[in-house]
């Protein structure tokens, strides 16, 4: 019973953050379409397709339907190329580059209007450039944000080779020291046909 009731607890303490201090995603009386994930809200007409895909989706059925399936001679073959809806989504509101000299172009322009600013507001409030430009420019730390906003993909293989660049085998490992083992790498490596995971433990 005590796990019940603190279980039950966590979720009425969730319930209550998203209904008090966070936007509701299942409140119907809500007005704005927002993204759970970014918190973007949607435009007008990306909130209509959204809302209106299951009936786009049963009007192009009818369609396929009626055009290609129900009638004696056809105006379209049943094979012949479909024309895609191609409904808005959250995604078209952050447009992505056309090239990677066009994410370039989008970088410097930021680094450009934000260092502007940052001139006018060190000027303002007596702050030292110095100080002012030992941070990254930009509206993104662009280690970890690409040219149009989204996360930089990361390469394991890239970090394993920085990882290494500067080691040299040892028989005696130093103290303190730590390990990093890849885990799907080696159970990649592994070789049998168990079918669960305890099985593969309990043979290797």
């Amino acid at each position: 019973m005590p796990r019940i009731r603190r279980d039950e607890a966590d979720v009425q303490s969730l319930v209550q953050l998203m209904e008090t201090s966070w936007l509701n995603p299942f409140n119907a009386e809500q007005g704005d379409l927002v993204s759970l994930s970014t918190a973007t809200t949607a435009p007008p007409e990306v909130a209509k397709d959204l809302l209106g895909a299951y009936r786009i989706g049963e009007d192009a059925y009818q369609a396929f339907k009626e055009e290609r399936l129900e009638t004696d001679t056809p105006t379209i073959q049943f094979h012949d190329t479909m024309t895609k809806t191609k409904l808005r989504t959250f995604t078209n509101i952050r447009m992505k580059p056309r090239s990677q000299g066009h994410a370039k172009e989008a970088i410097l322009k930021a680094d450009r209007n934000l260092f502007g600013q940052m001139i006018l507001v060190a000027e303002n409030r007596k702050l030292k450039m110095s100080d002012v430009l030992a941070h990254p420019l930009g509206p993104l730390p662009w280690a970890l944000a690409s040219g149009d906003g989204s996360l930089r993909k990361t390469n394991k293989a890239a970090l394993a080779r920085e990882l290494e660049r500067n080691v040299s085998p040892a028989e005696v490992i130093p103290e303190p020291s730590a390990t990093i083992i890849d885990g799907m790498s080696l159970v990649q490596k592994l070789k049998g046909n168990d079918n669960t995971f305890h099985s593969l433990q309990a043979q290797h």
